[in-house]
């Protein structure tokens, strides 16, 4: 079955104009920049969640790169208030979701390198999980 594009690219660009921010249907990396997030970030209604910008940016490129990897699962084509609401709907199960599955991919691709016998990659994915699970364990600190 042929599904239609349910947010137009056109949609897309357009809020990026009003919004004044790059046109992010023409993103080719997961990269968005703070000033962009804090638009985004002011756009949505947030409540009294202490998000800050760096880690709403950082949510936003981990959402933006399954569209831009994966371009036939790219259901909002990078519409960056829908992309900003992904985000802020894993940040209402955590303020720490971001960095929890920081972790978990860096264990993946640990288990992965050790399953390959990769000593030299071992080596270098143990010390990304290390700081991983130090800057978590700094988060969860601040929020408990």
């Amino acid at each position: 079955m042929i599904l239609p594009d349910y947010v137009s690219i056109e949609e897309v660009a357009n809020i990026c104009g009003k919004l004044e921010i790059r046109n992010w249907t023409k993103l080719t990396k997961a990269e968005v920049t703070a000033q962009e997030a804090e638009v985004i970030l002011a756009e949505l209604e947030i409540g009294d969640m202490k998000i800050s910008v760096e880690n709403f940016r950082g949510g936003l490129e981990v959402e933006l790169e399954h569209g831009i990897r994966f371009p036939e699962a790219n259901i909002t084509n990078n519409h960056p208030i829908l992309t900003g609401k992904i985000v802020l709907a894993h940040f209402k199960e955590s303020l720490d979701y971001y960095l929890r599955l920081e972790v978990a991919e860096i264990e993946g691709d640990l288990l992965k390198a050790v399953v390959n016998k990769n000593a030299s990659k071992v080596a270098a994915l143990y010390e990304k999980l290390l700081k991983a699970k130090h800057q978590l364990s700094q988060a969860e600190t601040k929020m408990y």
